[in-house]
Protein backbone atom coordinates (compact mmCIF):
# COMPACT_ATOMS: atom_id res chain seq x y z
CA UNK A 1 0.00 0.00 0.00
CA UNK A 2 1.25 3.42 -0.92
CA UNK A 3 2.45 5.93 1.51
CA UNK A 4 -0.66 8.25 0.09
CA UNK A 5 -2.84 5.59 0.81
CA UNK A 6 -1.83 5.39 4.50
CA UNK A 7 -2.35 9.35 4.71
CA UNK A 8 -5.85 9.83 7.34
CA UNK A 9 -9.04 11.34 5.66
CA UNK A 10 -10.43 13.59 7.93
CA UNK A 11 -13.28 14.92 6.10
CA UNK A 12 -16.65 13.54 8.19
CA UNK A 13 -17.43 12.67 11.41
CA UNK A 14 -16.77 8.55 11.23
CA UNK A 15 -15.84 6.69 14.07
CA UNK A 16 -12.80 5.55 12.03
CA UNK A 17 -11.23 8.96 11.91
CA UNK A 18 -11.63 9.35 15.21
CA UNK A 19 -10.24 6.40 15.79
CA UNK A 20 -7.11 7.14 13.28
CA UNK A 21 -6.76 10.01 15.03
CA UNK A 22 -6.06 8.18 18.29
CA UNK A 23 -4.39 5.31 17.07
CA UNK A 24 -1.93 8.00 15.34
CA UNK A 25 -1.51 9.93 18.24
CA UNK A 26 -0.53 6.63 20.04
CA UNK A 27 1.96 5.39 17.26
CA UNK A 28 3.74 8.91 17.78
CA UNK A 29 4.02 8.26 21.25
CA UNK A 30 4.96 4.46 20.31
CA UNK A 31 8.27 5.74 18.73
CA UNK A 32 9.72 7.46 21.96
CA UNK A 33 8.21 4.80 24.24
CA UNK A 34 6.34 1.24 23.68
CA UNK A 35 5.62 1.38 27.22
CA UNK A 36 4.25 4.70 27.33
CA UNK A 37 2.07 3.90 24.52
CA UNK A 38 0.43 0.30 25.93
CA UNK A 39 -0.35 2.20 29.37
CA UNK A 40 -2.02 5.31 27.18
CA UNK A 41 -4.12 3.05 24.84
CA UNK A 42 -5.20 1.00 27.87
CA UNK A 43 -6.17 4.39 29.75
CA UNK A 44 -8.12 5.62 26.65
CA UNK A 45 -9.95 2.12 26.27
CA UNK A 46 -11.12 2.19 29.54
CA UNK A 47 -11.95 5.42 29.51
CA UNK A 48 -14.63 5.06 26.49
CA UNK A 49 -16.04 1.91 27.48
CA UNK A 50 -16.54 3.08 30.91
CA UNK A 51 -18.01 6.62 29.67
CA UNK A 52 -19.99 5.50 26.66
CA UNK A 53 -19.97 1.56 27.08
CA UNK A 54 -18.03 2.12 23.51
CA UNK A 55 -14.46 0.54 21.51
CA UNK A 56 -12.65 3.40 20.70
CA UNK A 57 -13.18 1.92 16.72
CA UNK A 58 -17.11 2.88 17.08
CA UNK A 59 -16.59 6.50 18.35
CA UNK A 60 -18.60 9.02 16.72
CA UNK A 61 -17.62 12.84 17.34
CA UNK A 62 -20.62 13.14 19.83
CA UNK A 63 -19.01 10.66 22.14
CA UNK A 64 -15.99 12.63 22.63
CA UNK A 65 -17.68 15.65 24.42
CA UNK A 66 -18.28 15.42 28.25
CA UNK A 67 -18.81 17.78 31.71
CA UNK A 68 -15.65 18.58 33.77
CA UNK A 69 -18.65 16.94 36.41
CA UNK A 70 -18.57 13.63 34.41
CA UNK A 71 -14.51 13.61 34.04
CA UNK A 72 -14.10 13.96 38.07
CA UNK A 73 -16.54 11.36 38.70
CA UNK A 74 -14.70 8.84 36.30
CA UNK A 75 -11.71 9.75 38.13
CA UNK A 76 -13.35 8.94 41.47
CA UNK A 77 -14.28 5.61 39.90
CA UNK A 78 -10.93 5.04 38.67
CA UNK A 79 -9.55 5.37 42.32
CA UNK A 80 -11.95 2.76 43.68
CA UNK A 81 -10.41 0.56 41.24
CA UNK A 82 -6.55 2.04 41.52
CA UNK A 83 -3.61 3.38 43.59
CA UNK A 84 -3.60 7.05 43.17
CA UNK A 85 -0.52 7.05 40.61
CA UNK A 86 -2.41 5.04 37.94
CA UNK A 87 -5.43 7.27 37.94
CA UNK A 88 -3.19 10.53 38.13
CA UNK A 89 -1.52 8.56 35.20
CA UNK A 90 -4.56 7.93 33.53
CA UNK A 91 -6.36 11.30 33.25
CA UNK A 92 -2.77 13.06 32.26
CA UNK A 93 -2.62 10.64 29.15
CA UNK A 94 -6.29 11.66 28.53
CA UNK A 95 -5.61 15.27 28.57
CA UNK A 96 -2.97 14.63 26.43
CA UNK A 97 -4.59 12.57 23.89
CA UNK A 98 -7.81 15.51 24.29
CA UNK A 99 -5.06 18.15 22.98
CA UNK A 100 -4.21 15.94 19.83
CA UNK A 101 -7.78 15.44 19.13
CA UNK A 102 -8.06 19.82 19.35
CA UNK A 103 -5.37 20.10 17.05
CA UNK A 104 -6.71 17.66 14.80
CA UNK A 105 -9.76 19.68 14.83
CA UNK A 106 -12.75 18.34 16.90
CA UNK A 107 -14.59 19.94 19.16
CA UNK A 108 -13.00 18.92 22.16
CA UNK A 109 -11.34 20.63 25.62
CA UNK A 110 -8.46 19.06 27.02
CA UNK A 111 -9.14 21.35 30.31
CA UNK A 112 -12.20 18.73 30.89
CA UNK A 113 -9.31 16.90 32.06
CA UNK A 114 -7.70 19.33 34.55
CA UNK A 115 -9.17 17.96 37.49
CA UNK A 116 -7.14 18.22 40.95
CA UNK A 117 -4.70 14.96 41.02
CA UNK A 118 -4.42 12.73 44.12
CA UNK A 119 -1.53 13.04 46.27
CA UNK A 120 0.64 9.68 46.01
CA UNK A 121 0.65 8.38 49.25
CA UNK A 122 0.42 5.11 48.33
CA UNK A 123 3.52 4.78 45.39
CA UNK A 124 4.96 1.30 45.55
CA UNK A 125 8.64 1.60 46.39
CA UNK A 126 11.10 -1.51 45.49
CA UNK A 127 13.82 -2.02 47.93
CA UNK A 128 17.14 -3.29 46.42
CA UNK A 129 18.92 -6.38 47.71
CA UNK A 130 22.92 -5.82 49.40
CA UNK A 131 25.84 -7.13 46.91
CA UNK A 132 26.11 -10.26 48.85
CA UNK A 133 22.31 -11.01 48.48
CA UNK A 134 22.40 -10.73 45.29
CA UNK A 135 25.63 -13.28 44.86
CA UNK A 136 23.25 -15.59 46.72
CA UNK A 137 21.00 -14.94 44.46
CA UNK A 138 22.71 -16.41 41.88
CA UNK A 139 23.62 -19.31 43.39
CA UNK A 140 20.46 -20.16 44.42
CA UNK A 141 18.80 -19.98 40.77
CA UNK A 142 21.60 -21.96 39.27
CA UNK A 143 20.40 -24.95 41.94
CA UNK A 144 17.23 -24.72 39.42
CA UNK A 145 15.62 -25.87 36.16
CA UNK A 146 17.67 -23.64 33.62
CA UNK A 147 20.16 -22.08 36.39
CA UNK A 148 23.17 -20.53 34.27
CA UNK A 149 20.67 -18.61 32.20
CA UNK A 150 19.01 -17.35 35.14
CA UNK A 151 22.05 -16.70 37.08
CA UNK A 152 23.43 -14.78 33.92
CA UNK A 153 20.26 -12.72 33.62
CA UNK A 154 20.54 -11.06 37.42
CA UNK A 155 24.01 -11.00 36.82
CA UNK A 156 23.41 -8.73 33.75
CA UNK A 157 20.73 -6.68 35.28
CA UNK A 158 22.79 -6.27 38.16
CA UNK A 159 25.69 -4.78 36.00
CA UNK A 160 23.84 -2.75 33.74
CA UNK A 161 20.52 -1.76 35.91
CA UNK A 162 18.32 -2.23 32.38
CA UNK A 163 14.89 -2.41 32.27
CA UNK A 164 13.55 -6.20 32.71
CA UNK A 165 11.67 -6.31 28.91
CA UNK A 166 15.11 -4.56 27.90
CA UNK A 167 17.16 -7.69 29.13
CA UNK A 168 14.90 -10.03 27.63
CA UNK A 169 14.64 -8.51 24.19
CA UNK A 170 18.84 -7.95 24.53
CA UNK A 171 20.12 -9.44 20.74
CA UNK A 172 23.98 -10.52 20.63
CA UNK A 173 24.43 -7.49 18.51
CA UNK A 174 23.76 -5.63 21.65
CA UNK A 175 26.82 -6.81 22.80
CA UNK A 176 30.01 -4.63 20.80
CA UNK A 177 33.57 -4.16 21.91
CA UNK A 178 35.28 -0.82 21.76
CA UNK A 179 39.15 -0.58 22.38
CA UNK A 180 39.25 -3.66 23.76
CA UNK A 181 36.33 -2.89 26.49
CA UNK A 182 33.15 -4.73 26.19
CA UNK A 183 29.60 -2.54 26.24
CA UNK A 184 25.96 -4.03 26.44
CA UNK A 185 23.40 -1.29 25.12
CA UNK A 186 19.99 -1.30 24.60
CA UNK A 187 17.46 1.33 23.49
CA UNK A 188 15.96 2.51 26.19
CA UNK A 189 13.42 4.87 27.40
CA UNK A 190 12.95 7.91 24.90
CA UNK A 191 14.32 5.97 22.21
CA UNK A 192 17.88 6.89 23.35
CA UNK A 193 21.16 4.30 23.32
CA UNK A 194 21.79 2.92 27.25
CA UNK A 195 25.33 1.87 27.61
CA UNK A 196 26.50 0.00 30.14
CA UNK A 197 30.51 -1.40 29.85
CA UNK A 198 30.88 -4.83 31.78
CA UNK A 199 33.91 -7.03 32.75
CA UNK A 200 35.40 -9.46 31.02
CA UNK A 201 34.33 -12.36 33.02
CA UNK A 202 30.67 -11.34 32.74
CA UNK A 203 31.75 -11.26 28.89
CA UNK A 204 32.64 -15.13 29.31
CA UNK A 205 29.54 -16.00 31.07
CA UNK A 206 27.41 -14.46 28.00
CA UNK A 207 29.31 -16.42 25.50
CA UNK A 208 29.13 -19.78 27.05
CA UNK A 209 25.53 -18.66 26.87
CA UNK A 210 25.63 -17.97 22.99
CA UNK A 211 27.68 -21.49 22.96
CA UNK A 212 24.36 -23.39 24.88
CA UNK A 213 21.62 -21.24 23.28
CA UNK A 214 22.56 -20.09 19.77
CA UNK A 215 19.80 -18.09 18.08
CA UNK A 216 19.33 -14.31 17.85
CA UNK A 217 18.61 -13.24 21.36
CA UNK A 218 21.15 -13.67 24.23
CA UNK A 219 18.16 -15.33 26.66
CA UNK A 220 15.45 -17.47 26.30
CA UNK A 221 13.44 -16.72 29.17
CA UNK A 222 10.46 -15.62 28.91
CA UNK A 223 8.55 -12.57 31.20
CA UNK A 224 6.32 -15.35 33.14
CA UNK A 225 9.53 -17.14 33.92
CA UNK A 226 11.24 -14.40 34.95
CA UNK A 227 8.28 -13.58 37.67
CA UNK A 228 8.44 -17.28 38.68
CA UNK A 229 12.17 -16.27 39.09
CA UNK A 230 11.35 -13.34 41.66
CA UNK A 231 8.77 -15.47 43.55
CA UNK A 232 11.14 -17.47 43.86
CA UNK A 233 13.88 -15.55 45.71
CA UNK A 234 11.14 -13.87 47.62
CA UNK A 235 10.01 -17.15 49.12
CA UNK A 236 13.66 -19.07 49.55
CA UNK A 237 15.96 -15.56 50.76
CA UNK A 238 15.49 -13.90 54.10
CA UNK A 239 14.04 -10.35 52.54
CA UNK A 240 12.30 -9.34 56.02
CA UNK A 241 9.91 -7.05 55.17
CA UNK A 242 11.24 -5.39 52.36
CA UNK A 243 9.73 -5.15 48.86
CA UNK A 244 11.73 -7.20 46.18
CA UNK A 245 10.47 -7.11 42.54
CA UNK A 246 13.19 -7.19 39.62
CA UNK A 247 13.31 -3.42 39.69
CA UNK A 248 15.34 -4.31 42.87
CA UNK A 249 18.32 -5.32 40.88
CA UNK A 250 18.55 -1.76 39.12
CA UNK A 251 18.34 -0.50 42.26
CA UNK A 252 21.06 -2.99 43.78
CA UNK A 253 22.83 -1.49 40.90
CA UNK A 254 22.71 2.16 41.19
CA UNK A 255 23.52 1.60 45.12
CA UNK A 256 26.86 -0.68 43.93
CA UNK A 257 28.04 2.34 41.97
CA UNK A 258 27.43 4.21 44.97
CA UNK A 259 29.19 2.36 47.09
CA UNK A 260 31.67 2.41 44.39
CA UNK A 261 32.10 6.32 43.79
CA UNK A 262 31.48 7.24 47.05
CA UNK A 263 28.38 8.71 46.10
CA UNK A 264 29.19 10.60 42.87
CA UNK A 265 25.11 11.27 41.88
CA UNK A 266 26.60 12.02 37.98
CA UNK A 267 27.59 8.60 38.08
CA UNK A 268 24.90 7.35 39.56
CA UNK A 269 22.74 8.89 37.42
CA UNK A 270 24.14 7.40 34.35
CA UNK A 271 23.97 3.78 35.73
CA UNK A 272 20.35 4.20 36.56
CA UNK A 273 19.71 6.03 32.63
CA UNK A 274 17.53 8.55 34.50
CA UNK A 275 17.17 11.97 32.31
CA UNK A 276 16.87 13.94 35.15
CA UNK A 277 19.34 14.11 38.10
CA UNK A 278 16.28 14.78 40.31
CA UNK A 279 14.89 11.04 39.97
CA UNK A 280 18.19 10.00 41.47
CA UNK A 281 18.56 12.52 44.57
CA UNK A 282 14.81 11.40 45.41
CA UNK A 283 14.60 7.56 44.64
CA UNK A 284 17.85 6.86 46.34
CA UNK A 285 20.16 9.76 48.03
CA UNK A 286 16.53 10.93 50.01
CA UNK A 287 16.39 7.46 51.68
CA UNK A 288 20.12 7.25 53.46
CA UNK A 289 19.93 5.97 56.47
CA UNK A 290 20.14 7.93 59.61
CA UNK A 291 23.58 6.07 60.33
CA UNK A 292 25.15 7.46 57.06
CA UNK A 293 24.30 10.95 59.14
CA UNK A 294 27.95 12.45 60.55
CA UNK A 295 28.34 14.71 62.84
CA UNK A 296 29.44 18.25 61.99
CA UNK A 297 30.73 20.65 64.68
CA UNK A 298 34.16 22.66 65.38
CA UNK A 299 35.64 20.60 68.16
CA UNK A 300 34.81 17.39 66.52
CA UNK A 301 37.78 15.33 67.26
CA UNK A 302 38.65 12.37 64.94
CA UNK A 303 41.39 10.17 66.90
CA UNK A 304 43.07 8.88 64.26
CA UNK A 305 45.97 8.38 66.59
CA UNK A 306 44.85 5.92 67.94
CA UNK A 307 46.13 3.77 65.00
CA UNK A 308 49.57 4.10 66.18
CA UNK A 309 48.55 1.76 69.03
CA UNK A 310 47.60 -1.08 66.84
CA UNK A 311 49.58 -4.29 65.40
CA UNK A 312 49.85 -4.92 61.93
CA UNK A 313 47.60 -7.91 62.12
CA UNK A 314 45.25 -5.98 64.63
CA UNK A 315 45.08 -3.31 61.07
CA UNK A 316 44.76 -5.81 58.63
CA UNK A 317 41.81 -7.57 60.90
CA UNK A 318 40.27 -3.91 60.87
CA UNK A 319 40.32 -3.71 57.26
CA UNK A 320 39.10 -6.77 56.67
CA UNK A 321 35.79 -6.46 58.90
CA UNK A 322 34.97 -3.14 57.53
CA UNK A 323 31.93 -2.81 54.87
CA UNK A 324 32.65 -2.80 51.38
CA UNK A 325 32.43 0.96 50.77
CA UNK A 326 35.40 1.52 53.42
CA UNK A 327 37.38 -1.68 51.41
CA UNK A 328 36.51 0.02 47.94
CA UNK A 329 37.81 4.12 49.58
CA UNK A 330 41.18 2.24 50.77
CA UNK A 331 41.99 0.51 47.95
CA UNK A 332 41.19 3.48 45.30
CA UNK A 333 43.43 5.59 48.15
CA UNK A 334 46.51 2.83 46.87
CA UNK A 335 45.46 3.14 43.70
CA UNK A 336 45.29 -0.62 42.78
CA UNK A 337 41.21 -0.88 41.87
CA UNK A 338 40.76 -0.59 38.58
CA UNK A 339 37.05 0.76 38.13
Amino acid sequence: MSFQNNLLQLNGSTGSSIWECIKTFLERIEQNSIHTRTSYEVAIRDFFMTMCRKAVDDLVEGDLVFTKMQIESYQVQLRQRYKTATVNSRLSALKKCYKKLAEYGFDVKPSWFEVERYAEHDKVSYDPMTHLEIIEAIKLVGTTRKGFEKGLLIRVAYATAFRKDSILNLTWDSLIERDGVWFLRTLGKGNKWDYKKISSDLHDALMKQKELVGGEKIFRLTNKSVNRLISYLRDNMDFQDRKIAFHSFKKSSINEVAVITNYDLKAMQQQGNHASITTTLNDYMAKKSLDDLVIVDVNNHIPIERFDDLSHEQLLNLVKQADRSTQIKLLQSLDTLDL
